[in-house]
């Protein structure tokens, strides 16, 4: 029939073709996002970007997913090559106060001098029988006691009597010993919090933010004794816990580093240049901290990533930005309290909405989404699917694969550098990869004896001496042996992981960031 103007509509099939060849031409040109978010400066971020638009639901084909809780093994499993999502599975092996002990404990009896930037730590009730033998030497140690799975402050206490620690077997705590004598800022405790950026696991790659938040106390700093352990607000920083106090003060100028009880961790630096404290000594300590804290799980994110998706070879779709807490002790010394998965993106404050957007915009950016990179994944995914229909596949092997691995890894790299904004890169560089070492090397040693098999090759942008090559023959051989497809398992893994249902998965991976073996005890087998 006619239209008003009086020539012939198109048939229905035809206008609903043209609106959906539209709509894909369109979506050609924009990087969509989904975000399941509470936080408003998401979305602000996000749209401020040119070309990027919000998708209509979850299951839109988007580009980047970002969600404030962590991700489910099957769901990244489900993901496209060139889709980007903001959690590795598998971090909780640190986001976790008690696995962060657990891995960082293992590392230090490895490796002491390395690992000795976080308190003496105990997993109750585990520990609770060495931890208890603590109070019989002396009677003046006091102990900071957290649970496992708490956040802004919740439920930690302080202890100095052996009566008054926990025996609740039902609940994990982890207790350390409490730093009481630390760096004090006009009078008041304080911890930083630090934005660490990690967006690849196979290199491990790893970013700190020049900008973070430096979080006081409310109440002006006493050691603890058995009559102030209940002051929160003198012994807490967490910002969830202060801004309640009447003296709590915001934040109103982010360039004054006496202003409020929330301040630039910028402003605070040039502070203490001024009075003279060796502040680059000080980054330099923190930014070790960072890495071998990471490199200490690596070989289980790396595990978990290329479990779930094998065929991606560009170590690049997930993101983190994780929290880092540290603090200072009177001799200006770091240590390393905890890590947060999610940590809070609120803008309270003039200085919260600066950091945290600058952090957002610059992680954004180094993620290099482009409309271009996923047409050219699509195609790959494509022609790769034909190359198999049509029986012409070639068959990659490990050194071609390792060989194309290091050749992206080190042009990502370069890529990095010159889009790093506000970003600092600590890990990889061909001099960070020497350095780290014996480290890295210590943390596979550990994941294969919790595995009871051969660890896969990590990608290094440095080339291999002929005494690594020698080293890795033999694991080449029992990888061959065992049939392995160049995911570095035992048989026994390689069995295990051959068609699990996403249930499986999650109870795989919840097993191995608590430090278990992948396969739980056949009770018919004994």
């Amino acid at each position: 029939p006619p239209n008003s103007s009086g020539t012939p509509s198109p048939p229905p099939a035809v206008g609903a073709r043209e609106k959906r060849r539209k709509r894909a031409a369109e979506r050609a040109t924009k990087i969509v996002f989904w975000l399941e978010t509470k936080y408003d400066v998401l979305p602000e971020v996000c749209r401020s970007f040119e070309n990027w638009k919000e998708a209509p639901s979850a299951t839109y084909d988007f580009d980047l997913l970002w969600c404030d809780t962590a991700i489910a093994a099957d769901r990244f499993m489900k993901l496209k090559l060139y889709q980007k999502m903001n959690h590795f599975v598998g971090m909780s092996s640190i986001t976790r106060k008690n696995n962060l002990g657990r891995n960082l404990l293992r590392m230090r009896k490895q490796l002491p001098k390395e690992y000795k930037f976080f308190p003496d730590t105990w997993i109750l009730p585990t520990d609770l029988s060495d931890f208890k033998n603590q109070f019989a030497n002396s009677k003046n140690k006091t102990f900071i006691v957290k649970p496992d799975n708490g956040c802004q402050g919740k439920g930690i206490f302080l202890v100095r009597d052996v009566e008054k620690v926990p025996v609740d077997f039902s609940t994990t705590y982890v207790a350390q010993r409490y730093i009481n004598k630390p760096f004090l800022l006009s009078g008041f405790k304080f911890d930083l919090r630090l934005y660490v950026l990690v967006v690849g696991c196979d290199p491990l790659r790893v970013f700190i933010h020049k900008r973070g938040l430096v979080r006081l106390a409310s109440e002006q700093y006493v050691e603890p004794t058995n009559k102030n352990l209940q002051q929160s607000m003198v012994h807490l920083t967490n910002y969830a816990i202060n801004k309640f106090n009447p003296n709590f003060e915001e934040n109103t100028n982010p360039d004054d580093a006496s202003d409020g009880h929330k301040r630039s961790w910028e402003a605070v630096q040039e502070q203490l240049r001024r009075e003279g404290h060796d502040v680059d000594q000080l980054n330099a300590e923190i930014e070790d901290l960072i890495v071998k804290t990471l490199i200490a799980v690596q070989p289980s994110l790396s595990h978990f990533y290329h479990s779930c998706q094998p065929d991606d070879i560009d170590n690049s779709m997930c993101f983190e930005i994780l929290g880092f807490d540290v603090m200072l002790d009177q001799k200006l010394q770091p240590w390393l309290l905890e890590v947060n998965h999610a940590p809070s993106f609120a803008t309270e404050s003039e200085l919260d909405r600066m950091v945290k957007t600058q952090v957002l915009t610059d992680t954004f950016v180094l993620l290099n989404l482009t409309p271009e990179v996923r047409r050219q994944k699509k195609r790959d995914a494509r022609d790769k699917m034909e190359l198999r229909a049509m029986g012409q596949a070639k068959k990659q092997t490990m050194e071609e694969r390792a060989a194309l691995e290091q050749h992206i890894a080190r042009e990502r790299s370069a890529w990095e550098e010159a889009h790093a904004g506000g970003f600092k890169r600590l890990y990889p560089s061909e001099a960070k990869e020497r350095e780290y070492m014996a480290v890295y090397d210590a943390a596979v040693n550990i994941w294969e004896m919790l595995m009871g098999g051969t660890s896969r090759r990590t990608v290094r942008l440095m080339e291999r001496t002929e005494e690594e090559a020698a080293k890795e023959e033999p694991k080449k051989g029992r990888q061959a042996r065992h049939g392995d497809k160049g995911e570095g398992k035992s048989e026994a893994a390689s069995k295990d992981s051959v068609k699990r249902t996403p249930e499986q998965v999650r109870e795989v991976v919840d097993r191995l960031v608590a430090g278990c073996s992948s396969r739980p005890r056949n009770a018919e087998g004994r």
